[in-house]
């Protein structure tokens, strides 16, 4: 087998899903095959640096027969994203984790077994419902102290385990994508995102909105695909017929 491609939905850190047991199909592939996780990767998200258990993974994943590459999702170490080093892979800038591990940056298209992929990453948490705390703050601790005793836990603590950048910041980027989308005559095989659009949250039962998911808006109403993936809601379903949610499942596309 060579030149395929399959995509999933958020692992996590978890990627026991691709042990040779849960997935047979990789006994076939070789590098030119290809594993997109579609956000809340979490492989790099110790914001302290490189664990000991992090650094197994990753090499874990790194050996397996297949070149993974995600994209960003809410629940990442964003610092640590950004200071990968950048290559030149699939005719675009990503992110190297490992030799065979990277990171698809948004708003860039990428050919992968001669398709072309159109990424961008980031999402709202839906799990703050409690809370920011702000190191800053001399009473942080505190905060998380009284929410721990009343049980609450939906809260994140800026810095640590929640960054700004789960939403782009930089408007740049965002302009940057269209730019990329329009010169390829606003056409693609695939989109990659971790959130989605408005319209399609709405079928998926979400009213949020946000600068992404309207930007998102804009992507679904003037490009031309053939099939859009998204992770984020941890649900596997067909939302449209060319609009997929994934989340533990793992389906080939090429």
């Amino acid at each position: 087998m060579s030149d395929t491609v399959y995509i999933t939905g958020d692992t996590h850190s978890d990627f026991t899903r691709f042990s040779a047991e849960n997935f047979p199909e990789q006994k076939q592939m070789d590098k030119s095959d290809t594993v997109i996780i579609c956000g809340d990767f979490g492989g790099i998200f110790d914001w302290r640096g490189e664990t000991k258990e992090e650094r197994y993974w990753l090499d874990w994943l790194a050996a397996k027969p297949f070149t993974t590459c995600f994209i960003d999702g809410n629940h990442e170490c964003f610092p640590r994203l950004f200071a990968l080093p950048e290559e030149e892979h699939f005719g675009a800038p990503a992110g190297r984790v490992r030799d065979t591990v990277f990171w698809l940056k948004r708003g860039n298209i990428y050919t992968i077994a001669r398709k072309t992929f159109f990424a961008f990453g980031g999402a709202s948490s839906h799990d703050i419902t409690d809370g920011i705390l702000d190191p800053a703050d001399p009473d942080w601790k505190k905060k998380e102290r009284q929410l721990v005793r009343q049980r609450r836990f939906l809260y994140r603590i800026k810095g640590r385990t929640w960054w700004p950048d789960e939403i782009e910041q930089d408007e740049a980027v965002y302009e940057a994508g269209q730019r990329r989308l329009e010169a390829h005559g606003n056409s693609v095989d695939y989109i990659l995102t971790h959130c989605t659009c408005d319209s399609t949250q709405a079928l998926l039962g979400y009213d949020h909105s946000d600068r992404l998911t309207r930007y998102l808006e804009t992507i679904h109403n003037t490009t031309r695909y053939k099939y859009w993936f998204f992770g984020h809601y941890h649900e596997d379903r067909k939302v449209r017929p060319d609009e997929i949610c994934l989340y533990e499942q793992i389906i080939r596309v090429i």
